[in-house]
């Protein structure tokens, strides 16, 4: 889990918006690699181990969740074209979400952009060198701490693209299965047989940083 990341993330049990704290006990190129992340108001840890931060444990998902079929490496990298022009990604600024089957684009994403890459629920072996965490309902995320998201279909329940929504910055973009409805933060840009493409029109408040004088 990149360092970077620590303060985007949100406890998600139900009380009052707070950042969480990081504890870093292997820290490689600014990733943590083993570590605590915890909440200062309800006391909940969860481990970082091997760069993944588990908010639950991977096996709870699923054997289904996690394994996906390896892609062809010519087809990954055309997704990650298209993933990279869907999402206007022109500069090498901020994070990109990409959930489940998605992160096979990781690599080729990250070569191709030079944006740090955080995958969700990634399939078993793949883009285990970029930050990835493991949640089950929805992602953890304050307001407009990422650049873009894609959803695959087993991630694109209205919960998560809820904080999907929550999550991209205002201008951002999402991209989702077309079987699954455009939330109403978001409008949509475009559209063919598999994905739509939106773009954040409306931004929720979040937490606001504090600082001396």
């Amino acid at each position: 889990m990149h360092v970077d990341l620590i303060e985007s993330l949100r406890c998600p049990h139900p009380h009052a918006d707070g950042w969480l704290v990081a504890s870093a006990d292997v820290v490689v190129d600014r990733r943590i690699v083993h570590g605590t992340v915890g909440c200062p108001i309800c006391g909940a840890e969860w481990a970082i181990t091997e760069g993944a931060l588990h908010i639950i444990d991977p096996s709870s998902l699923g054997r289904s969740a996690l394994s996906h079929p390896i892609a062809d490496p010519g087809d990954v990298r055309a997704d990650a074209l298209r993933t990279a022009a869907l999402l206007d990604m022109r500069d090498a600024t901020g994070v990109v979400l990409l959930a489940g089957a998605s992160a096979y684009a990781a690599d080729a994403l990250a070569s191709l952009t030079g944006v740090l890459v955080l995958v969700v629920n990634p399939p078993a072996g793949v883009a285990r060198a970029h930050s990835r965490l493991y949640v089950r309902d929805a992602l953890p995320f304050g307001v407009g701490s990422m650049r873009g998201a894609r959803l695959d279909g087993a991630h694109a329940t209205d919960a998560w693209l809820e904080s999907a929504s929550r999550a991209v910055l205002r201008g951002g973009r999402v991209i989702a299965p077309v079987s699954c409805s455009v939330p109403p933060a978001l409008c949509e840009l475009a559209r063919d047989a598999h994905e739509w493409v939106a773009e954040v029109r409306v931004a929720a408040s979040g937490l606001v940083p504090l600082r001396r004088g």
